[in-house]
């Protein structure tokens, strides 16, 4: 009677609590489908046993999504210096399998045994994937409830032939209805319903696997179906986002063959060897895993122990030896070693080819064929009509009638039109390079709105995931800082009442939880979230939870965001030198940025950081007047001049910058730097910090030194102007150690402010430096990059300089001084 009594005292306290969570009037689920999706996997001490750890938190802090018992640190330090999520990620072998639903591992303390709770199910539907142990959720009832859990425990440890048995079943909720679709795992099989699957699988980067089977080879079974989107997918996720996901699903690594799954010729091919057959002209199409046999003189291709079933492209140096009995043929009839079957002989008769027993022929790819020894082509097997047709009745191969790279397919290659191979070259290409975060990515796309080339459908989805992601990146940004800031206030608390404590001999508890409270303290469920959400990041891992995360997650984010604590952490915003200046435009708007419906506005583009999520190579076309201000009224022929505007991420640039070389055709090197970045830090290779300013002027130095680019002009663009403007009134040029002579006398007869007077030193920094090394002229233009205006003026200025270097390349008596296209800041019109 006590112990029911006791039950439901429990169960109303979890309830009371959940309900004060959902929505009025939203039903409560059942207690075994609570999902504990905020919890975190790690180990634990052990800790003991009881059911206050769930009464000991208040009812409005603690939501029913978080697992009991996850208050404790996480283990690896303070997370204040660690690695951004833009690095490489740090894989853990104790965090190898992952979902956006993660429980808490608890150890047993005696005999170190297991004792699993109230699993989420997401946690029992992923547990049996990979075979081993799987972190498990804190108890939250009795000790009694063991047996139960491990008897859960072995039916999410099923092996996959046992779980193909119970069709029907959704892996995750538990849930079974023999009629509606389930989305499979590609590596595991496990079976998803429509409301589980986006959360089981993430944002689908290598098409559609559980979050843990991600990296891992797919079940060859499936390979048929890669690519094929389903109902239930094509219900669940726009059209852009399935034509990316299948993209993802057929040209990812881990889903493609490997080497050792073809054997040719009795041998296992290597990686070259097949990169060899899956880049030559004529691959064999659908290629399964197999052992097969090649003719390297033909090209014929067959399963061994069978006829050829088709032609590929000859010469190709893999596998191993042809062996005579590749095919099993049994007619002592061989074409180039391989003893041949009963359908080839009846084939090469029906061609009119002798061939009687103990006949060795070589046959060539083009179809041509004489026999060993003799040196005399006497035919071609599939020259006539007849004899493909024969061979496409008993399903045999022919080669093409104009193979790839055949003489009529060069010859039409070759009458190309001459104007469109001149008009080609005069495209000029300008390679626009800076630092992230100098506003590189938004002069290009004030590029792409400036001169027609409007954002695709799936650039605008691109832009609307890294939107999305970045939401996470500056929260967690804000949520590491305040940790810092915390440690420091509680430090400082704690030294200053050391003459207090010592003179009441110690305090009591409530005025010690009072020492360990400041104005970056957060409640403990957003405690649980910045742990979650931390940990993350740390391990490179937001994509995996997308589009799940963003869904699901932008209540909590736009609650933390607007959290005392995190506004007061925002505010020392100048000491956090990952977070951009746009963090705060898109955290107001979290929720409405998260719902499947938001369109990225074309402020929203402009505003977001990066191209695309992978920020890559990128270029556009455009073109431009060629005419000068003064021809401009005078009616005659519009020339146009067709320019390339290439950006290249930074960090895609090795040591050495040996990417550059690929670009030794640009017309100008656009380099960027951002004035605000004179006191802002950047994480170098080794993982040290620097100024950021600093590491600008070496990567300029090191892009000026390279020999791709020695007589290529360069333009510097000295962009956020704007920022830098009110930046430079409270934070000294001097902080950065280049700039540490700058000292500004104001003079009487001017009005030029001190922003000014800081932008025409750092000008004739950069300008001094560029003629150090390349003893040339460096052509210098201020910018603000979101003000579309400046942007245009900036590439007419480009244009002016590429006319000006023509001109100085054409004055053959030298009547023209360098004077007379000098691009100094007085002297040029497009200064303002």
């Amino acid at each position: 009677m006590a112990s029911a009594t006791e039950e439901g005292t429990e169960r109303g306290s979890w309830e009371v609590a959940l309900r004060r969570l959902l929505p009025h009037g939203a039903p409560i689920p059942d207690e075994e489908h609570l999902d504990y999706s905020i919890a975190v996997g790690c180990d634990f001490p052990p800790a003991p046993r009881h059911v206050s750890e769930v009464e000991s938190l208040e009812p409005r802090g603690a939501p029913a999504s978080v697992a009991g018992g996850c208050g404790h640190s996480l283990p690896g330090g303070p997370r204040f210096n660690r690695r951004r999520s833009g690095d490489p990620p740090r894989r853990m072998l104790t965090e190898s399998a992952r979902s956006s639903s993660v429980a808490c591992a608890s150890a047993e303390p005696e005999g170190g045994a297991l004792r699993s709770g109230a699993r989420t199910s997401s946690a029992r539907g992923i547990s049996s994937l990979a075979g081993s142990a799987r972190p498990v959720a804190v108890t939250f009832g009795a000790e009694k409830d063991s047996e139960e859990d491990l008897t859960e425990g072995a039916t999410a440890g099923e092996t996959a032939p046992a779980r193909e048995r119970r069709r029907g079943v959704c892996f995750r909720c538990g849930k079974g209805n023999m009629l509606k679709e389930r989305e499979a795992c590609l590596v595991c099989d496990a079976r998803y319903c429509s409301n589980c699957v986006l959360k089981a699988m993430g944002s689908m980067p290598e098409g559609r696997k559980c979050v843990s089977c991600i990296g891992r080879p797919i079940d060859e079974s499936k390979r048929s179906g890669l690519g094929k989107c389903s109902k239930m997918l094509s219900k669940l996720c726009s059209p852009l986002e399935i034509r990316q996901v299948m993209k993802a699903e057929r040209e990812c690594p881990a889903n493609q063959l490997r080497p050792e799954q073809l054997v040719v010729n009795g041998r296992p091919l290597q990686q070259e060897e097949l990169d060899e057959v899956l880049g030559c002209s004529m691959p064999p199409q659908k290629l399964r895993p197999g052992r097969y046999w090649y003719d390297k003189d033909s090209g014929l291709w067959g399963k061994e122990g069978e006829r050829p079933d088709r032609i590929i492209s000859s010469k190709l140096n893999i596998g191993g030896k042809l062996q005579s009995d590749a095919s099993n043929g049994n007619t002592l009839v061989y074409i180039n070693g391989r003893e041949i079957t009963r359908i080839e002989l009846k084939v090469l008769k029906l061609a009119n080819v002798q061939c009687p027993r103990d006949t060795h022929f070589w046959v060539y790819d083009d179809g041509s064929y004489e026999e060993e020894g003799q040196n005399n082509i006497r035919g071609k097997i599939w020259e006539k009509a007849s004899t493909r047709l024969v061979c496409s009745l008993f399903k045999l191969p022919t080669p093409p009638e104009n193979p790839p790279g055949s003489k009529e397919d060069s010859a039409a290659f070759s009458v190309r039109s001459v104007p469109e191979y001149l008009e080609q070259k005069r495209v000029q290409k300008l390679l626009l390079l800076g630092l992230e975060g100098s506003g590189t990515s938004t002069i290009f796309k004030q590029a792409k709105y400036l001169y027609g080339n409007q954002f695709s459908p799936e650039e605008m989805q691109n832009m609307k995931l890294m939107i999305q992601s970045s939401l996470y990146r500056y929260l967690s940004t804000l949520l590491e800082g305040r940790e810092h800031f915390e440690d420091e206030a509680i430090e400082l608390k704690r030294a200053g009442s050391l003459r207090y404590n010592a003179s009441t001999n110690g305090l009591g508890g409530s005025e010690a939880q009072k020492h360990n409270e400041c104005v970056y303290s957060i409640n403990q469920r957003l405690k649980h979230f910045s742990d979650w959400l931390l940990q993350i990041m740390a391990m490179g891992d937001l994509d995996a939870f997308f589009p799940a995360a963003t869904r699901e997650y932008a209540p909590v984010v736009e609650e933390a965001w607007k959290h005392p604590a995190i506004q007061e952490t925002y505010k020392r915003r100048n000491e956090l030198h990952f977070l951009p200046d746009v963090a705060s435009y898109f955290l107001d708007r979290a929720v409405e940025i998260s719902s499947n419906e938001y369109e990225p506005t074309e402020k929203d583009i402009l505003y977001a950081e990066g191209f695309s999520r992978c920020n890559g190579l990128a270029f556009i076309e455009f073109s431009l007047d060629d005419r000068s201000q003064i021809s401009q009224h005078i009616e005659c022929p519009h020339p146009q001049t067709k320019y390339q505007l290439i950006r290249v991420n930074t960090r895609g640039l090795n040591e050495g910058c040996k990417l550059l070389e690929m670009f030794e055709d640009v017309r100008a090197i656009v380099f960027c730097v951002s004035l605000s970045d004179y006191d802002q830090m950047w994480p170098q290779s080794s993982g040290e910090l620097c100024n950021k300013m600093m590491a600008s002027k070496d990567l300029f130095e090191s892009v000026v030194n390279h020999y791709s680019f020695r007589e290529t002009p360069f333009v510097l663009l000295l962009n956020k102007y704007d920022a830098f403007e009110e930046k430079i009134s409270r934070v000294p040029l001097t902080v950065c150690e280049w700039f540490a002579d700058f000292s500004p006398v104001k003079a009487r007869d001017t009005n030029q402010s001190l922003a000014n007077h800081a932008y025409y030193y750092i000008a004739v920094k950069f300008k001094d430096l560029y003629a150090s090394i390349s003893n040339r002229k460096l052509f210098v233009f201020q910018m603000k990059a979101r003000e579309r205006a400046t942007v245009h003026e900036g590439f007419k200025y480009i244009q002016e300089v590429l006319k000006w270097d023509d001109v100085k390349d054409e004055n053959v008596y030298g009547i023209l001084d360098e004077s007379f296209y000098s691009t100094d800041i007085s002297s040029s019109p497009f200064f303002k």
